[in-house]
C-alpha cells in the first residue's frame, strides 16, 4: 500500500500566517502538521511510499523540507505538482502514474487526528475488503463539510455541503481507496466550483453498486486550516507531552505541570505552567508562559505574559504585559510596545493577535 497527501491549497482562512508559507508546514507543539501525519502513517500503517502533491507556489519548499527530514530516512516520496487548484479529486488524479495498481490511503495535508485511529481505520479496510473506505467525524453542524449518508454500515451516498444534511457524519479527509478510484475520477465531470470533488468520485463507486464503507472518529480530529483550529490542535498534543528538561535552570524558575524544554534554552525570573513546549535557543525573561504554549527555536521574550499561542522561530516580544492569548505568530515578528503606558505591571487584559512572518509591530 501507497499513500497520497495533499499539500496544495492558499490556504486563505490562515493568511497572514499563509503569505510566506503553505499551512502543512505551519508548525503545530512545533512540528509541522505535515509531519504529524507522516509519524501517524509511520507508526499505525506499513506504508513506506508516499506521494505529495503540492502546489506550484510553494511545492519546492514542500519538497526541500521532506527531503531534508529525518522522514526521508524511512519514507521513499514523489512529488507531483498540481498547476492549478482543480480539486481534491483532480490532485489524487494526476498521482495514478505513481500509484499504479495499488491500494492506497489519500490523506489531507491540514488533518490533525489521534494516535490509533488511521491504525483502526487501516485494519478495517484490510479486513473488510471494501472499494473504498471514508473516515468520518459527528459534528454538530455539518453543513460546511461533505457528509456522508450511511445506512447498515455502509456509504449510501456523499454530499458535499448541503444545505439540508441527512447525516452528522463529516468527511474528515482521510480516505483509504482502491485504484478503482481513478476510473470513478475519470467519469465525473467538475463541480459548480468548477473542481473535480472527490465525494462525487467515490459516489461514483457507490452508484455502480461497489461497497464503500466508514470509519467514525471516535477521538478528536482538527482541521487545521483556521487560527482557531490550529490552537486546538496544538492544545490536544501538548496534552500528550513527555516532561522533560534539557537545559539548567536557575531557582528563579517556578514550573508546574508538564514541560518540554529543549537544550540552550535560558530562563530568568518567570512562571511557566504546563502543558508548554519550548525549543532550543529560547530566551525568557520576566515573563509568565502557559498553559498550551509552544514557543519555536530562538523565541525571546521579556516581560511578557503568554497563554495559549503558538509563537514560531526567531520571533522577539518584549514589555507587553497585557496577556497575549489565542494568538499565533509567524517567524522574525518584533512585537514591542513603545508607548509603556499601553505595558502597565498586572493588567490583567487578554489580547489576541494574529501576525505573519517578519512583521514588526510597535502598537496594537
Amino acid at each position: 500500500m501507497k499513500a497520497v497527501i495533499l499539500s496544495g491549497g492558499s490556504g486563505q482562512r490562515l493568511a497572514p500566517l499563509t503569505n510566506t508559507i503553505t499551512k502543512q508546514l505551519l508548525p503545530v507543539a512545533n512540528k509541522p502538521t505535515l509531519f504529524h501525519i507522516l509519524d501517524l502513517i509511520k507508526e499505525e500503517t506499513p506504508i513506506k511510499s508516499i506521494c505529495v502533491v503540492v502546489s506550484e507556489e510553494y511545492g519546492h519548499k514542500v519538497k526541500e523540507t521532506l527531503l531534508n527530514s529525518e522522514h526521508a530516512k524511512y519514507f521513499e516520496f514523489d512529488f507531483v505538482f498540481q498547476d492549478k487548484p482543480l480539486g481534491l479529486a483532480h490532485a489524487v488524479q494526476i498521482t495514478n502514474m505513481h500509484m499504479g495498481e495499488e491500494q492506497f490511503l489519500m490523506f489531507l495535508g491540514d488533518i490533525l487526528i489521534n494516535k490509533g485511529e488511521l491504525k483502526a481505520a487501516y485494519e478495517q479496510f484490510i479486513k473488510n475488503k471494501p472499494e473504498s473506505l471514508v473516515l468520518v467525524k459527528e459534528v454538530e453542524d455539518p453543513r460546511p463539510y461533505g457528509i456522508a449518508e450511511v445506512t447498515n454500515g455502509k456509504v449510501t451516498k456523499l454530499v458535499e455541503k448541503p444545505q439540508d444534511p441527512k447525516s452528522n457524519l463529516c468527511l474528515s479527509g482521510i480516505y483509504l481507496f482502491n485504484p478503482s478510484i481513478f476510473y470513478a475520477i475519470a467519469n465525473i465531470k467538475p463541480s459548480y466550483r468548477g473542481e473535480l470533488e472527490i465525494t462525487d468520485a467515490v459516489d461514483f463507486l457507490i452508484q455502480q453498486k461497489n461497497t464503500v464503507e466508514y470509519y467514525i472518529i471516535k477521538s478528536w480530529w482538527f482541521d487545521v486550516g483556521t487560527p482557531e483550529n490550529m490552537l486546538k490542535g496544538n492544545e490536544v498534543l501538548l496534552n500528550n507531552i513527555s516532561n522533560t528538561i534539557n537545559s539548567k535552570l536557575n531557582n528563579t524558575v517556578k514550573i508546574q505541570g508538564k514541560v518540554s524544554i529543549d537544550q540552550n534554552v535560558i530562563i530568568e525570573d518567570s512562571e511557566i505552567v504546563g502543558p508548554v513546549i519550548i525549543a532550543k535557543n529560547a530566551h525568557i525573561k520576566g515573563c509568565k508562559i502557559g498553559p498550551y504554549v509552544s514557543l519555536g527555536e530562538s523565541v525571546t521574550l521579556k516581560n511578557t505574559k503568554v497563554e495559549n499561542s503558538i509563537i514560531r522561530e526567531n520571533s522577539r516580544v518584549k514589555n507587553f504585559t497585557r496577556i497575549i492569548s489565542n494568538s499565533v505568530l509567524g517567524k522574525n515578528v518584533e512585537l514591542a510596545l513603545e508607548d509603556n503606558t499601553q505595558a502597565v505591571s498586572g493588567n490583567s487584559k487578554k489580547v489576541k493577535v494574529i501576525l505573519g512572518d517578519d512583521t514588526k509591530c510597535t502598537s496594537l
